[in-house]
């Protein structure tokens, strides 16, 4: 049974109470603020570097249980993202024949997902270097199943600089909205909450996506491995274009079943500003009334993180406003 959080703010901003109520059910009185959010556990990580074992004269599969499906350049590289060292890459090298892709991983196997871990994030530090030779190709990030499935993918097309993703329901790519820069230094992550079967992207802290299905056949919902993806668009005529990625790394941590106020501050504008945690990944709706019957919409919001703020233009000679979160989506 989902909850329901309300809270009631003062004139002045400050918070007066908070209380949480199951739909339908009781009504209980909870702790005091803020809330704090539970640590994350360190899946994996890596960073590429000398000491962790990786050797710039080889290829990245084959090294510290990575491994490579199809053919094509891949290894280590160094000094390539400002002060990062050794960063792994993928691409520059044709791969042999008419290979389309090249799939470089190393395995998770996280099945099932435990509960502690439900809501995983995957983090990386990314570049996409443009051709020289006139050809340019596709890099993505694919998340695969234990099964081997492919979930979802995250896809970089060095010809438009366009962010597209793919589900896996055979519709193909659809396209963001957003862009990547050519040679520029990217802070990706994508958070997967695999109890709400939803995933959400974000480039440098800007969120790409809605929160989208983690899977829409059914499949397996388990994190097998997260892929880093050479796709040549012209089978047989690859571009020299590469990614180089870095600071590798998968947590997780326990879904956010009970939302919570974290802050609520008047501002100088006189809007009032509410820093709310709610579930990762998924679409939660703020709601505001003054007598705790009548409710209307603030916002609907969704953090990848599950922190988001909301702004409320609310008049300053309101006496009181109560403000409740609730889940948007099944």
């Amino acid at each position: 049974m989902d909850m329901v959080l309300y809270w009631r703010v003062t004139l002045s901003g400050t918070i007066a109470f908070w209380r949480a109520v199951l739909l339908g059910a009781l009504l209980i009185t909870l702790g005091s603020l803020p809330r704090p959010a539970a640590a994350a556990t360190l899946i994996y990580r890596t960073t590429f570097e000398g000491h962790e074992g990786y050797d710039t004269n080889l290829t990245l599969g084959g090294q510290n249980n990575w491994i490579q499906f199809g053919t094509g350049g891949n290894g280590l590289v160094n000094g390539f993202v400002p002060g990062a060292g050794q960063s792994a890459y993928i691409g520059f090298g044709a791969p042999t024949g008419t290979d389309e892709f090249l799939n470089v991983w190393r395995p998770v196997n996280l099945a099932p997902v435990p509960t502690n871990l439900s809501v995983v994030t995957f983090s990386v530090t990314m570049m996409v270097v443009d051709s020289n030779n006139g050809r340019q190709d596709d890099f993505r990030w694919s998340i695969y199943n234990t099964n081997g499935a492919r979930l979802f993918s995250l896809d970089f097309d060095n010809s438009t600089t366009g962010i597209n993703y793919g589900l896996d329901d055979g519709a193909g790519f659809t396209a963001t909205g957003f862009q990547f820069t050519r040679g520029a230094v990217h802070e990706l992550t994508i958070t997967m909450n695999f109890p709400r079967n939803r995933w959400q992207a974000s480039r440098d802290g800007t969120v790409l996506t809605a929160p989208l299905p983690i899977t829409t056949t059914n499949a397996a919902l388990n994190l097998g491995d997260i892929d880093a993806v050479w796709a040549i668009r012209t089978p047989g005529s690859a571009g020299n274009n590469y990614l180089v990625f870095d600071n590798f790394q998968i947590a997780g941590e326990p879904r956010v079943t009970v939302p919570a106020l974290v802050s609520a501050t008047r501002q100088s504008d006189g809007h009032l500003r509410l820093t709310v945690q709610a579930e990762q990944a998924a679409r939660n709706a703020i709601e505001v009334s003054t007598n705790l019957t009548t409710w209307s919409g603030v916002v609907t919001n969704s953090a990848l993180d599950g922190l988001f703020d909301v702004l409320d233009s609310a008049p300053l000679t309101l006496p009181r406003r109560f403000y409740r979160v609730r889940l948007a989506e099944p």
